[in-house]
């Protein structure tokens, strides 16, 4: 499967299920201030939306050490990360498109039964919208660098005999694990920005899918 039928696969699915719809109806119901025709309720309205989001961005899976985490900890940037999403998720901007799509494929990725091959396949296509996320959001760049190997890890957890890797702070194109986007520099040798996590085999370190990189 490519990447657009693997993109169009997830998208379907997420659209296919209960959440999209709700959070349609919640957000209509917010932004209109009613319920119904005759009677206001936007509180109601208001707890639902707070708590589907919280539910869209893994408030409800990512434990204490990240949605607790202090700016002395580990995980904060992880934690910066998901606060950050769920901004642009409330937020009627251009780039909540994006972030859905992000939150969208994680979703799916982390709740949805699947294949290991599949699973693979899902979470890079996710790691390639964090990267573009990041780079059309004008995240900051300090914090994504932070947050890629936390966010690798977690996903690594869902997977058997395979693990996902950052490459952020790797600066020089290696052809053995790395490979370039179509919008790249053919023969540039410096790595500009990460477009996906690496994918290697547990057992002996093998790479199983190489790092797409802009160059």
């Amino acid at each position: 499967m490519n990447e657009e039928r693997m993109k169009e696969a997830v998208l379907s699915a997420v659209e296919r299920s209960d959440f999209v719809r709700v959070l349609s109806e919640l957000v209509g119901s917010e932004r209109s201030g009613t319920g119904t025709s005759e009677t206001p309720h936007p509180p109601a309205a208001t707890a639902g939306s707070q708590a589907l989001l919280n539910r869209i961005v893994l408030g409800d899976i990512l434990d204490d050490s990240i949605l607790g985490a202090r700016p002395s900890d580990r995980t904060f940037p992880l934690r910066l990360f998901f606060a950050e999403l769920g901004t642009m998720l409330a937020a009627e901007d251009p780039k909540a498109e994006g972030a859905f799509t992000l939150a969208s494929g994680l979703n799916f990725f982390f709740r949805a039964e699947m294949d290991a091959e599949a699973k693979i396949r899902v979470g890079l296509e996710v790691s390639r919208q964090f990267y573009t996320l990041a780079h059309d959001a004008s995240l900051d760049g300090e914090m994504i660098t932070k947050a890629a190997p936390l966010l690798a890890a977690i996903m690594t957890s869902e997977l058997e005999r395979v693990r996902f890797e950052s490459i952020d702070h790797t600066k020089v194109y290696d052809s053995l694990v790395h490979e370039r986007t179509p919008s790249s520099d053919p023969t540039g040798s410096r790595i500009q920005r990460p477009a996906s996590f690496l994918c290697r085999v547990q057992t002996n370190n093998a790479v199983k899918v190489k790092a797409q990189v802009v160059t």
